[in-house]
Formats: C-alpha cells, structure tokens, sequence
C-alpha cells in the first residue's frame, strides 16, 4: 500500500518523510507556507499528474530508507532542533551574503542596474527582518512552547499562544513572497556570463539559504505549531 495519497496535505507529507521535500522542490510544489493544501490540489495548481507524483514521492522515500517522522519529536525536541540547525544556519549565512552582495553590487552593479541594486533592496528589506523574526521566537514563542511541555507555562499564558504562533507564521508568508521576487529576479539565480566567482558564489549560497529557510518554516508551520 502506497505510503502516501493523493487527499495528504502537502506538509505533512514532508513531515512523515522529509526527503520527499527534494520531489517538490524539483517541481516547485510551496510545502512550507503553502503546506496546508491537498497533494491533488497542489499537483492540479501546477498542472501536474498526481499520480506521477506519487510515484516520485514513494521512490524519493525509499531511496533514503528509514526517515526520522519529526512528527514523532517532542515539543522541547522539535524546538531544539529548529534552533540548532535553522535558526544557526540563519545567523551564520546572512552576514556572510550580505558581504558577498554588497561586494558583487559594487563590482557589478552598474552594469546590471535592472537586476542587482532592486535585488539588493529586497535583500536589505527581508535580511534584517529575519533576525528580528528569528529573536521573537528566541526570546518569548519558544520558551513559551518548552515552558508548556514541561506543564509550567501559565495557564493564561497557554489559553493566547494563538496569537503569536499566527503572527510567526504571517511573517513566514512575508519572507517567502520577498525571496519569490528575489528567485524570480535572479532568474531562478543563473549566474550571467560575466558573473565573477564571489557573484556566482552569492548566488549559490542564496539558493542553498532559500532551500534551507522551506525547511526552516516547514518544520514550523506544520509540524511544531500544530502539536502546540
């Protein structure tokens, strides 16, 4: 019997069986903000033939043998590991392509005056608010949600988690709508002719940071949160 169907949303799928996330990237089906819709429903969005899918989702599975179901995970668990590897991720790789872009910006910038200074822009608008975003978490959601686990958050505390937990996901739909202009921008970041090495290593390591940040939100939106 097939491990998936074709009515599982999207996000849960991935949250079963993370290695399936490779399969929607490849066919650019949004598991993270858009997590929340039908297999059959994403697949017909794209004009895709469910049932192909399926099967590239059944091998993509296999192929990497036993997965860990970060369903399974408990809250303290699950906000362990978004910090250690997403949240450090974050701080480690803005300042480095901040440095990379403001270097390619001064190289290259008036010679693509339509692509560079607006990419830059996006990038000065969602780099900042992600450490903000990632701080909110840090310092009040998840010692919220571990506090919880632990049956010593406040039961007035408990009842408005709502809230908070629906503001960290509209910021989540905020980031991911400015780095879909950013990939769209950079022509889904395919170094031009005359892109030199730190440009096209810019580009590589916004398409590894993007990547990383579906993952990031997808372990939040569809697996921590829910369970909260």
């Amino acid at each position: 019997m097939s491990r998936f169907q074709a009515r599982d949303t999207v996000g849960r799928i991935v949250a079963s069986s993370p290695p399936t996330s490779r399969v929607f990237e490849a066919h650019a089906i949004d598991y993270c903000c858009g997590g929340g819709v039908a297999l059959a429903q994403a697949c017909a969005k794209r004009g895709l033939a469910v049932t192909g899918i399926l099967e590239e989702l059944e091998r993509a599975g296999a192929a990497s043998g036993p997965a860990e179901d970060l369903t399974r995970l408990g809250l303290r668990d699950l906000v362990d590991r978004i910090l250690s590897v997403h949240h450090a991720f974050v701080k480690r790789e803005l300042p480095r392509l901040s440095g990379l872009l403001e270097k390619v910006v001064g190289v290259h910038g008036a010679r693509h005056a339509a692509l560079l200074p607006p990419f830059a822009r996006l990038w000065g608008d969602v780099a900042p608010a992600l450490l903000q975003h990632l701080e909110k978490e840090e310092e009040m959601l998840f010692p919220w949600i571990v506090a919880l686990d632990e049956r010593r958050l406040p039961a007035e505390i408990a009842r408005s988690l709502d809230a908070p937990i629906a503001m960290m996901e509209a910021e989540h739909d905020e980031a991911g709508a400015i780095f879909g202009k950013m990939r769209a921008l950079a022509n889904g970041y395919l170094a031009p002719a005359d892109a030199c090495g730190s440009w096209r290593a810019l580009w590589s390591g916004l398409d590894e940071f993007e990547l990383d940040l579906h993952r990031h939100v997808h372990l939040e939106n569809h697996v921590l949160f829910p369970l909260v």
